[in-house]
């Protein structure tokens, strides 16, 4: 079994994370009024996650796996020395960072809440892209 350097670690962990919170919610939608006449009421908010009305799910979940994908390969046996994976592992990161906070700004629907999941998939992303560096420091300092 191959070891992980402490980079891919990093990076598995926040894939797996991202991965998570994808599945949280990342939209809140507040519903119409109720009348005040009406006693009790209906809790008309919704909430939804990053695979409902959004393109970024496919970029966020193909991050999340090239991030662990060199985890599973180690855990399995049959990793092999692939220098292009931590470089893609930090590019993805970052580009995740970025796509991750213009929804945040840029793209959020109007009259939304930004809810917990969001900031945890940006935070997750954050650290994918530091795993992937990482890693990559880890393999030029094995080459000296």
């Amino acid at each position: 079994m191959a070891r992980l350097s402490q980079g891919q670690m990093i990076a598995a962990v926040g894939g797996i994370v991202l991965l998570v919170a994808m599945f949280l919610p990342w939209i809140g939608i507040s519903g119409p009024s109720v009348p005040s006449g009406l006693p009790g009421g209906v809790d008309t908010s919704t909430s939804e996650n990053i695979w409902k009305g959004s393109t970024l799910d496919i970029y966020l979940l193909i991050t999340a796996v090239a991030a662990i994908l060199p985890a599973l390969m180690a855990l399995t046996g049959s990793a092999e020395e692939f220098s292009f994976v931590s470089a893609a592992t930090l590019l993805l990161g970052a580009v995740a960072v970025i796509l991750v906070a213009a929804f945040l700004t840029v793209d959020f629907p109007d009259g939304a809440d930004r809810k917990i999941g969001a900031f945890i998939g940006l935070g997750a992303a954050v650290v994918i892209a530091v795993g992937g560096f990482r890693a990559m420091q880890d393999e030029v300092a094995g080459d000296i």
